[in-house]
């Protein structure tokens, strides 16, 4: 793709990104962190997603379940808290955008994303945490479209990365 082909492709992505975010969740239970029908999120990140039925209140039990049990030195945990102190709207989420989920025509523009098994209400960061896992050998990718996207959550990211580095993955 040319760099004026690879910036259409951000922008539209922004764009659909800004429309899934603005999807209200309006189940009908006390969970938050969810799937789209209410029931438990599947993600590739979290170990446990294949097994049990996740689902969270609120960020605050989410943050919780993933640092459970982890073996945090004194200096991680500093890191962590710091991050998960910030409270982050809980946004509809596509949980699995990676370059095989986001289909782009031979004009360079996006027709379709598909793979949608993880998608579900997820803290705001959690898109751009996820883009970077599934992508991380592709350096292009991350600085031309996800920093475009996602410019603020670079602590967040920082955790993440501690975080998944730990903790057991399926």
């Amino acid at each position: 793709m040319t760099d004026r082909q690879v910036d259409g492709v951000a922008q539209e992505l922004k764009d659909y990104l800004t429309e899934l975010r603005n999807i209200p969740n309006n189940n009908i239970s006390q969970f938050r962190i969810c799937n789209p029908l209410d029931g438990g999120i599947l993600d590739w990140r979290i170990g446990d997603s294949q097994r049990k039925q996740l689902r969270f209140r609120n960020e605050t039990e989410f943050n919780r379940f993933l640092t459970f049990d982890l073996p945090l030195d004194e200096d991680a945990w500093k890191q962590i808290s710091k991050s998960h102190s910030v409270k982050h709207d809980i946004v509809f989420t596509h949980a699995d955008l990676n370059l095989r989920n986001i289909l782009v025509d031979e004009m360079g523009r996006i027709s379709g994303i598909v793979d949608w098994e993880c998608a579900g209400w997820y803290p705001e960061y959690w898109e751009h945490s996820k883009m970077h896992f599934t992508v991380r050998s592709t350096p292009r990718w991350i600085a031309d479209v996800f920093d475009q996207i996602f410019p603020a959550y670079r602590d967040e990211l920082n955790v993440e990365n501690m975080l998944t580095s730990m903790a057991p993955s399926w």
